[in-house]
């Protein structure tokens, strides 16, 4: 089931970063950019959810990010390195989507003053941000003696090979700090799944006022705008109620410590469905299909009014071709006419 969602992540993001490429005709190119870099992002947590995922956790909530596929039993230098890109990308992700929110509220924006509160707002989360990633990065991938016994517990459950003798550590682990970030956005991805819903009835109304109206005008481009941002309000407020729920339900009832293995095939699920659901890079898929509509509707009928066009000129032409001849003999005889009478010029 995993490894399903990251292949059809990484196919998904593939075809997406080809249609923004090709396809999409944003009017603002920095906002092209923006997209593009997300689905890249997710395209490399789709590669490394594939490669390297969060596999056990034991009842005190720590977490093992494990080599998978080639990589597997090999050595606890690439669970290092996938540790490293876990948090890398992760932190990247979820960064570049809150830049995103931001960017497209500056697109709503008017007055300068307020745009450059925004730029600002911007640049502020980007460096408040990239500054806590980096010291969860140099606090949780550092080797610490007292969670070994963790990670022999985690072992012991997944039949992992021992590393060799004389090695100083066993596994690189994660202490329950950075699992309940962690727990958090991967249940956020429950709310891609509720709000691609709102997403498709936003692009459904859209669809209509373009055939309806033909070509977008300044009305209907306004409308398309403010049903677009509905969908992005819908998805800054699912978060706080499909995710609370759940979180609560699965600690009540389960609890952490009685299944590891079904804990983390939901982490990785959770990662996987990042990468898959991402609400922005799918509303940018559904713009790029509703831009490849357009043009498709509004060519066929160009086509079928320009044909019409030509025939009405061509029968016009045809009609008013005898009254050309006509007057232009006129023209030719009166020229004659009055050259006959002038004097010749010596």
């Amino acid at each position: 089931m995993e490894t399903t969602i990251n292949v059809l992540s990484i196919i998904f993001n593939c075809f997406l970063l080809y249609l923004i490429k090709n396809y999409s005709t944003f009017g603002v190119k920095l906002y092209q950019y923006l997209l593009t870099i997300d689905a890249v992002l997710d395209l490399f947590l789709g590669i490394f959810t594939l490669l390297g995922q969060p596999i056990a956790l034991t009842g005190d909530g720590y977490l093992v990010v494990h080599s998978n596929g080639f990589f597997a039993g090999r050595s606890a230098f690439w669970d290092s390195v996938f540790l490293f890109l876990f948090f890398f990308i992760l932190h990247t992700n979820v960064l570049w989507i809150a830049v995103q929110f931001v960017y497209r509220y500056r697109l709503l924006c008017k007055h300068s003053a307020r745009a450059t509160l925004v730029n600002f707002m911007i640049i502020a989360i980007t460096i408040g941000y990239s500054i806590i990633a980096l010291a969860d990065i140099i606090d949780y991938c550092q080797v610490r003696e007292e969670y070994q016994s963790v990670a022999e517990y985690v072992m012991g459950l997944n039949n992992w090979p021992k590393p060799k003798e004389g090695s100083r550590r066993l596994y690189f682990v994660i202490y329950i700090k950075e699992w309940r970030m962690f727990r958090w956005l991967s249940l956020w991805t429950v709310t891609c799944c509720a709000t691609i819903f709102v997403v498709i009835l936003c692009e459904k109304k859209i669809a209509k006022n373009v055939r309806r109206h033909g070509n977008p005008t300044h009305s209907t481009t306004q409308r398309m705008h403010t049903e677009f941002h509905r969908a992005l309000l819908a998805m800054a407020i699912c978060p706080l109620i499909t995710t609370t729920f759940p979180v609560f339900y699965f600690i009540t009832t389960t609890g952490l410590s009685l299944c590891p293995g079904q804990i983390s095939a939901l982490m990785t699920i959770g990662l996987s469905s990042i990468t898959l659901f991402n609400p922005l890079t799918t509303i940018a898929c559904f713009r790029c299909y509703r831009q490849i509509a357009i043009r498709i509707v509004t060519c066929g009928r160009y086509d079928s009014q320009n044909r019409e066009a030509t025939v009405s000129t061509q029968q016009k032409v045809f009609s008013v071709q005898p009254q050309l001849l006509h007057s232009q003999q006129a023209v030719t005889s009166k020229s004659g006419t009055s050259s006959t009478n002038r004097p010749a010029i010596c």
